[in-house]
């Protein structure tokens, strides 16, 4: 999992340019790598871990506002030929809104949704002690919606070139 941190200035003085080369040694031996990305897409840079992904997951919270970021996420992996895995609900409080606001995702999200994952303390402690959720409180139930949603996802072998192709787009401009 590489992180995309909890504030946006240091997401905004990250060098995009060296993303891609961080994710390639990354790769190197491993399954799957997850990267994280803020959900405000302002910029080239800020799409750049949606465009090197061969999938998304749209992380939403319960809120028309959050819908509207995730339709940014899911146009941008569309128009960079990223797949939408599916929808994951973040900091869930009640069964009403959630539902309310699933039927809606419903009609907008490429995929399934993967999981719910309630809004728990358990999570802000782990933040706080700096350690991932699924160290800090296993057998939390945010820990098993996260499981849940892993679980869904298939390892898939991806050649490099469309992702370089990808990236390539994303970042260079066209001179032409």
């Amino acid at each position: 999992v590489v992180p995309c941190g909890t504030q946006l200035s240091g997401f905004q003085e990250a060098e995009p340019e060296r993303l891609r080369t961080v994710v390639a040694r990354l790769a190197t031996g491993t399954d799957v790598i997850l990267l994280d990305s803020p959900a405000a897409l302002g910029s080239r840079s800020a799409v750049l871990p949606i465009v090197l992904a061969d999938r998304v997951v749209v992380v939403l919270q319960p809120t028309i506002p959050s819908l509207s970021d995730g339709l940014k996420v899911q146009e941008y992996a569309t128009t960079y030929g990223t797949d939408v895995a599916g929808v994951l609900f973040n900091r869930v409080t009640d069964d009403e809104t959630i539902d309310r606001i699933a039927a809606k995702a419903g009609r907008y999200f490429e995929g399934k949704t993967l999981a719910t994952v309630p809004e728990s303390d358990v999570v802000r402690e782990a933040r706080r002690a700096g350690e991932p959720l699924l160290a800090h409180a296993p057998e939390s139930t945010p820990a098993a919606a996260y499981r849940e949603a892993a679980a869904t996802l298939t390892v898939r072998d991806q050649p490099v070139d469309p992702v370089a192709d990808r990236f390539r787009s994303a970042v260079i401009p066209d001179h032409s």
